[in-house]
């Protein structure tokens, strides 16, 4: 048994090792002999072949067997019968949802998914015919070799089938691309009548080449596989040309738009190639090269629908992006409206606002508009990304000069695996896909905090500060997350960076250690939080508002508009005045002194009444009034009162002082000014003259 095993172990590993090297290899290996205008004289034969009518009564007689005998196709076929049955109603689903767009108050992303999800179901009622009908004839025990032909290309066929009607229903007017992505209806009449042109003409002529080459593989399906072969590649190549066309095509209008030349320069050269491409495949068909064709040209078509798929994506991303700022600009302008409503039923608080100017700060505003950008850039950016590495995958197996990166070795890492010292090769490719998650990671950095700001604003109650430090720290997770794979990548493990970190800790030790203080201190200060966006706090002698946390400084916006960049280490080690830490409201205190003679308890009772009677004076704690001093020019009293955040301090103090001088000056009290007494030195005599002074002359 042991040497059995190993045997089989063996035989396994060659089998392994054979197919790579057909993978390799018998792509460019003529399949077939170069087709001769004489074939054509076997094309009637040939299509009789495909045609003959005892050849489609074993088809029917191995679904008939199907239908009398297997339960699962019973079922199956009642489950078509419902989607076909509810197909009107579907359709009438999502153009009935075509009309719920576009209001701020009821649109919501939802309407999208779930305008998809219809549509991948309507769509999959005759492609899910063929696909059930060509699994029914390989199972059937009436199945024949024409039969047996026939199922395998209604399988094969059933996925393009769908890819095409689903494409057809997105594109329908008031479907999911009319409707919800807003392309412009030429366009999408034109992908109608290409799409529809490819069902009846590409999706005919696949199925007869299916069909022959699977009756006859040796000879490529005989003449009519080749015909048929050449007919869905051309059909292919003149849907790309009047698709694609720079003038006329469903990217016309996008081409035309400014900041477009790049985009431009770039449809010159694969338009041409796209079209060219089927072309070419038919040469190679027609030269022997049926094969290789053949692969080339389902390489090419699953190449097209995901770049299609992808398509769609970024039309859905771009939806739920328009829609999240579509609402943040709703609330915003009702906030709007709401508060300048209340401004000016509110004329005193108005102008208090006004007066005090100087001393009010906002929270950070959210700029939607440069959001919005950023992360339309990194969906386009993703998509990019995305197609590259799905080239990749789909064509690498396919064309060698793909794989001549991993044949490349640059060194060699010796990791151990259960104890065992194992060589592995770094190789072009892996420096490649290192290049490849640092690209990634700089783009993810710099675009991805603007997708999770929208998020975090549509979908949480956090404030400017708290969106700050989840941006941040996100941030900081994708570099160290991009650093660790772009080193395991090219095969720098621990033990080979131990000297470098060795050396950064002397360098940071002598040269350094502030740089990297402030940039702990940062990284504190985003999870402890002692400051955050928007809030007021005093720093010396600065007041301000905090507007940045970076990794090195903080930035503070005074009440003048300077900027006062403080390194983070000074947050953590120093004296730190946070106004707005754990509770935004905070004191105001006004001292007032009246002249002596005034009724105390009267200006007392004013000055309550006063903070009483302004609104952003909290009720709670209440306002309060004391006799304080009796001063040398007057009688000090103190109001002491609440405001809701350091926002309203100025406009609240500003307003209070106004609302006392009224209240004064109709009571009849006075507010004492300083009065300084005249002493006359009496221990000597006083010399008093008194003279006339002369009118004409002043003296």
């Amino acid at each position: 048994l042991g040497e059995l095993e190993s045997a089989q172990r063996r035989l396994l590993a060659m089998i392994e090792r054979f197919d790579a090297f057909l993978d390799l290899h018998l792509l460019w290996v003529r399949s077939a002999s170069r087709a001769e205008l004489q074939e054509l004289g076997a094309l009637p034969g040939d299509v009789w072949r495909i045609l003959s009518p005892s050849g489609w009564f074993g088809v029917a007689r191995a679904l008939a067997y199907q239908a009398t005998h297997s339960p699962v196709f019973v079922l199956l076929a009642a489950a078509l019968g419902v989607l076909l049955w509810s197909r009107k109603r579907l359709i009438g689903f999502i153009e009935g949802i075509s009309g719920k767009l576009g209001n701020p108050k009821t649109d919501h992303f939802g309407y999208s998914l779930q305008t998809l999800a219809v549509t991948l179901l309507a769509a999959a009622f005759w492609p899910l015919v063929l696909a059930v009908a060509g699994w029914q004839l390989k199972v059937s025990v009436e199945a024949t070799d024409f039969s047996d032909a026939v199922g395998d290309a209604l399988l094969a066929l059933a996925a393009q089938f769908y890819f095409l009607r689903a494409l057809r229903l997105i594109c329908i007017p008031h479907g999911l691309a009319a409707a919800h992505f807003r392309w412009p209806e030429p366009s999408l009449r034109a992908l109608r009548r290409e799409l529809d042109w490819l069902t009846w003409v590409f999706l005919p002529s696949a199925g007869v080449a299916l069909v022959a080459v699977y009756l006859d593989p040796l000879n490529a399906g005989w003449a009519i596989g080749r015909l048929a072969f050449l007919i869905l590649v051309a059909s292919l190549a003149l849907v790309f040309y009047r698709l694609l066309h720079p003038g006329s095509g469903v990217l016309a209008s996008y081409l035309r738009r400014e900041g477009r030349q790049i985009f431009m320069r770039l449809h010159r050269l694969w338009y041409p190639l796209l079209v060219v491409a089927p072309l070419a495949l038919g040469v190679l068909s027609i030269m022997g090269y049926f094969y290789t064709a053949g692969t080339l040209l389902e390489n090419l078509v699953d190449t097209i629908w995901m770049f299609v798929g992808l398509v769609v994506l970024a039309g859905l991303a771009q939806r739920w992006l328009l829609v999240t700022r579509g609402k943040l600009e709703y609330e915003e302008a009702i906030q709007g409206h709401e508060a300048r409503q209340e401004a000016k039923q509110e004329s005193k608080r108005r102008d208090a606002n006004e007066t005090a100017h100087d001393g009010e700060t906002a929270e950070v505003q959210v700029d939607l508009k440069a959001l919005s950008d950023t992360s339309r850039e990194l969906i386009n950016t993703a998509v990019i990304l995305s197609g590259l590495v799905g080239i990749w995958v789909i064509w690498s197996e396919v064309l060698p000069a793909l794989r001549v990166w991993e044949e490349v070795t640059l060194w060699h890492q010796t990791v151990t695996l259960d104890g065992e010292e194992k060589v592995n090769p770094i190789t072009l490719a892996d420096i490649a896909l290192a290049v490849v998650y640092g690209a990634v990671t700089l783009v993810l950095a710099k675009k991805l905090p603007a997708v999770l700001e929208i998020l975090l604003l549509q979908y949480t109650a956090m404030s400017a500060g708290g969106r700050y430090t989840a941006t941040t720290l996100t941030n900081y997770a994708i570099f160290t997350t991009g650093a660790v794979l772009v080193f395991k990548t090219v095969g720098a493990d621990w033990s080979k960076l131990q000297w470098l970190v060795a050396a950064l800790g002397v360098g940071i030790g002598f040269g350094l250690q502030e740089i990297v203080a402030n940039f702990i201190s940062g990284v504190i200060l985003l999870f402890e939080r002692p400051i955050r966006i928007g809030d007021v706090v005093t720093v010396g002698d600065t007041d301000g508002t905090v507007t940045r946390i970076q990794s090195r400084a903080t930035t503070i916006r005074g009440w003048d508009g300077k900027e006062l960049l403080v390194p983070n280490k000074e947050f953590i080690t120093g004296r730190l005045l946070n106004w707005s830490l754990s509770d935004q409201a905070t004191r105001v205190i006004l001292s007032v002194g009246i002249a002596y003679g005034s009724d105390v308890r009267q200006a007392m009772d004013l000055l309550e009444e006063a903070a009483r009677e302004n609104e952003d004076v909290l009720d709670d704690p209440p306002p309060s009034v004391i006799f304080e001093s009796f001063g040398d020019n007057s009688l000090g009293l103190l109001l002491r009162c609440f405001v809701d955040s350091a926002e309203l301090r100025y406009p609240t103090i500003s307003a209070l002082n106004e609302a006392i001088n009224e209240k004064f000056n109709a009571a009849g009290i006075s507010m004492a000014f300083p009065q300084r007494d005249l002493h006359l030195d009496t221990v000597r005599p006083l010399q008093v003259e008194l003279r006339r002074v002369d009118e004409k002359s002043g003296e």
